[in-house]
């Protein structure tokens, strides 16, 4: 339990979308703001990412369900990097077709959560937890 640090930008990301959704929520007309947040939170995610690479060179985590090497850490970046760059683009055409809502931002959000766990995951329930997140944006 003295690792749980290494999955800290799943926890820090899973949090996120819980709080913007309560922001989402108890906030009017958040939906500017919400999308804001969450480029701000990919890019803490990848930061924290990226630190951890320098700590570890690989460690399984709760009894080799999760790997945690340079390999997962390459991977996590370019997804970071490419769910950052999915909201970025995407930021004109919601705002040609009025379509800012609190949802997208964090349908985005858990589906890069999701490839992040699949990306760590070394056992086939841990693989099947994070497919179900990351097609959550599909339903």
């Amino acid at each position: 339990m003295e690792n749980l640090n290494l999955i800290l930008p799943e926890i820090f990301i899973s949090l996120s979308i819980m709080f913007l959704l309560l922001l989402g929520v108890f906030k009017k007309d958040s939906s500017k703001l919400t999308f804001n947040l969450s480029l701000f939170i990919i890019l803490i995610a990848a930061t924290i990412t990226i630190n951890e690479t320098f700590s570890v060179s690989r460690v399984t985590l709760f009894n080799q369900s999760i790997v945690i090497d340079h390999m997962s850490t390459l991977m996590k970046i370019i997804t970071l990097i490419g769910g950052f760059l999915v909201l970025v683009i995407s930021s004109s055409y919601l705002k040609t077709f009025k379509l800012y809502n609190i949802e997208y931002p964090v349908l985005i959000l858990s589906s890069i959560l999701g490839m992040m766990v699949m990306i760590s995951s070394n056992d086939l329930i841990v693989f099947y937890m994070g497919l179900e997140l990351q097609s959550l944006a599909l339903y």
